[in-house]
């Protein structure tokens, strides 16, 4: 552990999550048969997410595109 610079290891651990949580809803809301779940379950996941950590310009894409393939909130 990086005890000079403590902000820079959360920072990558918060990276890290954020990796695996996208790679996770990106595989979740292309998935037919988990549509047991609802939209508005995975909508919620992924704002959840957004607001949750700060998120480089790419993470912030991927979330947008998932947010469009999970439709408007009235769906």
């Amino acid at each position: 552990m990086n005890r000079k610079d403590p902000a820079r290891t959360r920072r990558f651990n918060a990276s890290h999550v954020v990796e695996a949580e996208l790679e996770h809803l990106e595989w979740a809301t292309r998935q037919p048969a988990l549509r047991m779940l609802s939209a508005g379950y995975w909508r919620r996941r992924v704002l959840a997410v957004k607001s949750g950590f700060e998120l480089t310009e790419r993470q912030v894409m991927r979330l947008e595109k998932i947010l469009q393939r999970l439709g408007h909130p009235a769906d």
